[in-house]
């Protein structure tokens, strides 16, 4: 048993002694489902809720899963609510949910998620679909009305509808059977108060026009799969630790070898290798197997197996021209640091003033990126070089250019100003003029 394995079934002996009742809150509302959640096991029991979400035209949508075990995570119940029913659908005990993926691929259907990257994904693998349609989370809406990025169900609910639920279950063995009433109160309040929330969030959203940014945030991050993002991966393996050119290549080989046997050994990627173990193989370079064998922190049976594997990526990547950064030396001077970081300020300050969460819009990293160039195009135009035009920082079709992003090129440029004052009744910034 891993260390995670025995810290979920901690949290979850913890979480039937406090809340093992299974007694749940419940509110009179229109778009509330009264009653306990039905269980659906047959084919049929499931087609049939899948027709009746079709006539009803909105699908709330969620799913409890193990992520420490697998490559991809493993379902162990599909939550679905529509206004009048909410209902589980168990996996482990043989019911398929395949129904109700075809349905969240449906654009006749609109399906309500919160943080829902890792369901929709479920959805997408067990159809084969590349798309799904007219889905909105929840989590993305919030964070355009003013609450952070990310935000919890919990926390959404309470701020839009004044609901509070317990979330004692969020990390407990759902893959152990049976599941108790507290468990399954849980689960389906995770759906059963989704349809209520987004009538509330969604008024919000067209009153400050920002409907259409929801809905367009919510496609890109939940259309397609996420791409694999070799650089996230290395920033977090070496923590912001700054590498020599030829280290910063070996990194990144390492971290596509370490997905592709994760692949093969349906593990997930830092189980695997773990980031200490990456950063190992990276100061030590180890160019023969029994040399990768006496890296540190890497597993024994991973060394024993994929040990040749990880010399020969060692060996390989010597041969590559060493990945620079093209901004490196100009990110180097601690005036130009300072310049970044004040920009960001203003930034993340005009997008509180504005209810934006303000790492929705983009990074630290991109925005730094960002200020680089425009500092480089800069200094071309001072010197004639060339006609240098200020990059964007946003495509002028995405929302964020309309909500941020003209904003911040006119004020670098020195012509746009960022002026606040304090809302003393909500507690918050607000622009001025």
């Amino acid at each position: 048993m891993n260390h995670r394995r025995k810290k979920r079934a901690r949290h979850h002996e913890s979480a039937e002694r406090e809340h093992g009742g299974g007694s749940g809150v419940r509110i009179d509302h229109p778009l509330v489902p009264k009653g306990d959640p039905e269980m659906l096991r047959t084919s049929g029991e499931i087609e049939a809720f899948a027709e009746h979400a079709l006539r009803a035209g909105m699908l709330a949508f969620d799913t409890e899963f193990i992520g420490e075990e697998t490559f991809r995570p493993r379902i162990c119940l599909v939550q679905v609510a529509t206004p009048e029913r909410v209902a589980l659908i168990d996996p482990i005990e043989g019911a398929d949910p395949a129904p109700i993926y075809r349905l969240v691929a449906d654009p006749a259907v609109l399906t309500l998620v919160h943080a829902g990257e890792q369901d929709i994904a479920a959805a997408r693998d067990a159809m084969g679909a590349g798309t799904v349609h007219n889905v909105v989370d929840t989590q993305i809406a919030v964070s355009l009305l003013g609450l952070p990025w990310p935000t919890s169900l919990g926390n959404a609910l309470e701020s839009y509808t004044g609901l509070r639920l317990g979330k004692a279950h969020t990390f407990t063995e759902w893959d152990r059977r049976p599941l108790t009433p507290s468990q399954l109160v849980y689960a389906a309040d995770d759906v059963r108060y989704l349809p209520m929330a987004w009538e509330s969030v969604r008024e919000q959203l067209v009153s400050k026009g920002r409907l259409e940014w929801a809905l367009q945030e919510s496609a890109l991050q939940l259309a397609g799969e996420a791409a694999f993002d070799p650089e996230r991966q290395m920033r977090r393996a070496s923590r912001g630790e700054p590498l020599r050119p030829a280290a910063t290549t070996l990194l990144r080989e390492l971290v596509l070898l370490r997905r592709e046997i994760a692949q093969e050994m349906d593990q997930p990627q830092r189980v695997v290798i773990p980031d200490t173990a990456l950063m190992e193989l990276v100061r030590r370079k180890p160019d023969r197997e029994d040399a990768v064998r006496e890296v540190r922190f890497l597993p024994k049976h991973v060394a024993a197996r994929h040990g040749e594997r990880l010399a020969a990526c060692v060996r390989a990547a010597r041969d590559l021209p060493p990945t620079r950064d093209e901004f490196a030396s100009l990110l180097e001077d601690p005036r130009v640091r300072a310049r970044i970081d004040a920009m960001w300020l203003a930034l993340q300050a005009r997008c509180l003033a504005e209810e934006l969460a303000p790492n929705l819009l983009c990074s630290r990293s991109e925005f730094s990126e960002w200020c680089a160039r425009c500092m480089v195009a800069e200094r071309r135009r001072r010197r004639g070089d060339a006609e240098e035009v200020m990059p964007s920082l946003f495509p002028p079709e995405d929302w964020r250019s309309r909500a941020a992003g003209t904003w911040l090129e006119s004020f670098v440029r020195g012509q746009g100003e960022l002026r606040l004052g304090w809302d003393p009744e909500h507690g918050r910034l607000r622009s001025i003029g």
